[in-house]
């Protein structure tokens, strides 16, 4: 085997060791971030803490790609060949491939933390709770995560009811997680559109445009609308949210086109 041929061996067995690193590194991510949640009685802003190190932790495989190929790899191709562009775009394509992955990766896990920690948190408010007129057992709402001021039904009391910490969290960036969970295929789609506009550098054809504002308008209604059904009261905030996002697309659309 010539000089060549051994270099480039040795550097895609390198590429290939740290992507199965980086995949038993989230494999290892995933268990450890949920026996955490568990484990911490679901505290999850530790839970997330953890998660973070580890994410850092797990940045760092990529970042040794392009440290091992300034240090080592490159320097000792461009001796024997003009041969080295070539095998870099090798790890610039893995890079960038991780760092997808590890970015979609998040999304899910944290949907996945999110909903754990929503199950517990419905489990804990779905206690059984009194009138303090009469005393008649009255139940409170699932998808209002807030105090909730509850008329008794045998005796018109106004009750008001402060639910446990836990509960009163889901209302916002755990509702937002699972959100971004169940509409995944949007996500992807619209993901897919925008990046096909990036693909032409400023020269997109309006068809293209077109294709994403269509995507664009169709994942950020299924995201909000999957929120409504676990948090009643951001119904209220739909229209203005949709809105927003027009305009963010309106002015991301002007950027890029002037």
């Amino acid at each position: 085997m010539d000089k060549k041929q051994e270099l480039i061996n040795k550097w895609d067995a390198f590429l290939l060791k740290i992507e199965s690193r980086f995949t038993d590194s989230l494999n290892h991510a995933k268990e450890a971030s949920v026996n955490q949640l568990a484990e911490s009685d679901y505290d999850f802003e530790t839970t997330m803490r953890g998660w973070q190190g580890m994410k850092a932790q797990i940045r760092q495989l990529t970042d040794k790609i392009d440290e091992v190929w300034d240090e080592k790899v490159e320097p000792q191709m461009e001796l024997i060949g003009d041969f080295a562009s070539d095998e870099y775009t090798k790890g610039s394509i893995l890079s960038d491939k991780l760092e997808e992955n590890l970015q979609r990766f998040e999304r899910q896990l944290e949907g996945e933390l999110s909903q754990l920690f929503y199950d517990h948190a419905i489990k804990i408010a779905d206690k059984k709770h009194n009138c303090t007129q009469c005393d008649a057992e009255i139940q409170i709402r699932n998808d209002l995560f807030r105090a909730q001021y509850i008329t008794c039904s045998f005796c018109n009391t106004v009750n008001t009811i402060a639910p446990e910490a836990k509960f009163l969290k889901v209302g916002w960036g755990i509702v937002d997680n699972i959100a971004k969970v169940k509409t995944q295929t949007e996500f992807d789609v619209m993901e897919a559109a925008i990046e096909a506009i990036r693909l032409h550098r400023g020269q997109a054809p309006e068809s293209y445009w077109e294709t994403y504002e269509k995507a664009h308008s169709e994942y950020w209604n299924s995201f909000f609308k999957a929120r409504i059904t676990l948090n009643s009261e951001l119904q209220n905030r739909y229209d203005d949210d949709i809105k927003r996002k027009q305009k963010e697309f309106e002015n991301y659309k002007k950027i890029q086109t002037t």
